[in-house]
């Protein structure tokens, strides 16, 4: 599982009891997207799109067997980064227009998802730990941390304690928590 677009996936396989790093089930999908910091609804909403559009282990089954998966590269690919750099939404956007509209609907989102929430600059670093297949667990980490809270109209909560308590509780993932900081 060398490629990128699989190794972003991988993200989501460890997300059970049980960890498969070679299926994702719906419920781990939605698992990592709250630990990546976007509220429940935000969250349930991608892992459906995302179990819809690459299911491949049966018609009726919404699991994702990775390996399967015919996606390869990420829509940032082939976009030249400055990875000391940081990018504003615009130029992420312009720089991806080569890679058509979904190319930049990528940018778009990874933007929303990481970039710093104070400036809304996205760090050259962070942009080609997407390209590379690295980058979401280091968005998690930073997820863990209470100064990092993403803002509602990018997915985040819209009560920070509330949300925190309902994610640990319900499905055990520690998202926002006081004195937690970044790796």
């Amino acid at each position: 599982m060398s490629a990128p677009f699989h190794r972003l996936l991988a993200f989501y396989s460890n997300r059970s009891d049980a960890p498969d790093t070679q299926t994702i089930r719906l419920q781990d999908s939605l698992r990592g997207n709250l630990a990546l910091g976007l509220d429940f609804p935000a969250a349930l909403g991608l892992a459906i799109g995302r179990h819809m559009w690459l299911r491949n282990t049966s018609f009726f089954s919404l699991n994702i067997h990775v390996p399967s998966v015919s996606v390869k590269q990420t829509l940032l690919d082939g976009i030249a980064i400055d990875e000391k750099k940081e990018y504003t939404r615009a130029e992420i956007v312009a720089a991806a227009r080569s890679n058509g509209v979904m190319g930049q609907a990528d940018a778009l989102g990874l933007w929303a998802l990481a970039s710093d929430v104070r400036s809304g600059m996205l760090k050259g670093e962070d942009i080609v730990g997407f390209q590379r297949g690295t980058l979401l667990g280091r968005i998690e980490r930073r997820r863990k941390d209470r100064s990092q809270v993403l803002p509602f109209y990018r997915g985040g909560p819209i009560s920070v304690t509330g949300h925190s308590w309902f994610v640990n509780k319900l499905f055990g993932v520690d998202v926002y928590q006081d004195g937690m900081k970044e790796d």
